[in-house]
C-alpha cells in the first residue's frame, strides 16, 4: 500500500502540466451573409490555468487571447475562457466566451464597439498534444448596441502546443 501512495503521488507530482497553445485559424467570417461574407484569419493564444482547476480530470478551464482580422479589414480583439472536454485522450469539445473590442472597417457594422463571442470547438488531439479542428462561433454586442445583427463564422484552427519553448519533434 505504501509503494502504491508513493508511486501514486510521485507520479501526481511530476506529471508534466497540459500545455499552452499557440492556434492559427482561417475560415469564413459572416458565414449566414452573402453578402458580407469574407475570409478571415485569427490568431490566439490558450492559456494552461493553475489557478482555475477543474476537479474533473478531463475538463481544463482555459483563458485565452486572440486577434482576428477579414479580407475586409474588420479587426477584433478578445479575450475569454474555454472549458475543454476531453475524451479518449484525443476527441476535444470545447464550448468557450470572449470580449472584445470591434472594429468594421469595409466590413457589416456590428453596433457597438464591445462585442461578445460564443462558440464552440470540436477538434482531434494528436500524441504530440497538437490539436486540428473545427470553431464555429456567434459574435454579438448582447443588444447593448442601438443595432445587434450579429455574425456567425466558421474556421478550421491548429493549436501549436508551447512545451519549453516551441516544441517540433
Amino acid at each position: 500500500m505504501r509503494s502504491f501512495l508513493f508511486t501514486f503521488f510521485f507520479f501526481t507530482l511530476n506529471a508534466a502540466p497540459p500545455p499552452d497553445y499557440f492556434s492559427v485559424a482561417t475560415g469564413v467570417y459572416n458565414l449566414l451573409q452573402d453578402k458580407w461574407r469574407v475570409q478571415e484569419f485569427d490568431l490566439e493564444y490558450k492559456f494552461h490555468s493553475r489557478i482555475l482547476k477543474s476537479p474533473n480530470p478531463h475538463l481544463e478551464f482555459r483563458p485565452l487571447v486572440g486577434a482576428l482580422i477579414t479580407l475586409r479589414g474588420t479587426k477584433y480583439f478578445y479575450a475569454g475562457i474555454n472549458f475543454d472536454l476531453l475524451f479518449f485522450n484525443s476527441i476535444l469539445f470545447a464550448p468557450g466566451f470572449a470580449a472584445g473590442y470591434f472594429i468594421k472597417g469595409d466590413g457589416r457594422d456590428l453596433g457597438f464597439p464591445l462585442e461578445f463571442r460564443s462558440g464552440v470547438e470540436l477538434a482531434w488531439q494528436f500524441c504530440d498534444k497538437s490539436r486540428l479542428g473545427i470553431h464555429f462561433y456567434h459574435l454579438s454586442n448582447a443588444s447593448i448596441g442601438q443595432r445587434n445583427p450579429g455574425e456567425e463564422s466558421i474556421v478550421l484552427f491548429y493549436d501549436i502546443p508551447i512545451i519549453k519553448g516551441f516544441n517540433f519533434r
